[in-house]
């Protein structure tokens, strides 16, 4: 699982919550490290998670065209009341659930691979 903090505090937060769970995590500052520690590692597309309270996150949107375009992508901590779940997107608002989060990532790893956003 990879972990973009985006929100430093939120993310040390998710990153600790998904470790303390047995959850291999990789963190990262932004998406374009994680890009490349994924084009490195090779294998499955993981699921990206990114922990961000803004109103906007440059992750999101820079996903559908960076080369994790077909991962999984979970926000966490959005302020955008807009911004909803559909298809690879999943939207984890505040206060957090630990069980919801913990619930969507197992799934989502255990999940086909997605045919895109």
């Amino acid at each position: 699982m990879l972990v973009v903090d985006e929100a430093a505090s939120l993310g040390s937060a998710v990153v600790a919550l998904l470790e303390v769970e047995g959850l291999r995590v990789r963190r990262f500052p932004d998406l374009a490290a994680a890009e490349a520690h994924q084009q490195g590692a090779g294998g499955p597309l993981p699921v990206l998670v990114v922990a961000s309270n803004a109103h906007q996150s440059p992750s999101l949107t820079r996903w559908p065209q960076g080369s994790l375009r077909d991962a999984k992508l979970v926000i966490v901590g959005t302020r955008d009341p807009t911004l909803t779940s559909h298809g690879a997107l999943h939207v984890i608002r505040l206060p957090l659930d630990p069980g919801r989060l913990l619930e969507l990532v197992r799934q989502l790893a255990r999940a086909d691979p997605p045919s895109g956003p």
